[in-house]
């Protein structure tokens, strides 16, 4: 219980945290998923390897960079393991930049949840 109230309280010093929350935590959980799902399918006898389509689709748009890395000269037992890493953790790098693309600036430690923030300064009468 105490990890995700730390969590909560981490995710709620910005201005959109919740929201980020939502649209990244499934991404990257998709992200994870889908490489379970190649770990386990490309393992399987008669396997010609098209299931790490998935996981390239999933992690695109940076997986089509790195189909340019020269990692298939890699001794036989490393490459596929290699590849694996490789784009789930695009996928999760790709998680982390939209994370910090939608959770907006940090709000101010004064201002915190329900006080309201001080309007421009008004002109008193004289």
């Amino acid at each position: 219980m105490r990890p995700l109230r730390a969590l909560t309280r981490y995710v709620s010093r910005y201005e959109r945290g919740g929201f980020a929350a939502w649209i990244t935590g499934p991404y990257a959980l998709i992200v994870v998923a889908a490489t379970v799902y190649v770990e386990i399918s490309i393992r399987r006898p008669g396997s010609q390897g098209l299931e790490a389509i998935v996981l390239f689709a999933v992690t695109s748009p940076i997986s089509v960079l790195l189909m340019f890395l020269p990692l298939a000269s890699l001794p036989d037992p490393l490459g596929p393991d290699i590849f694996l890493l490789a784009f789930t953790a695009a996928g999760l790098f790709q998680a982390w930049l939209l994370w910090l693309v939608i959770r907006g600036p940090r709000r101010d430690k004064a201002s915190g949840e329900g006080t309201p923030t001080p309007g421009p300064p008004t002109a008193r009468p004289s």
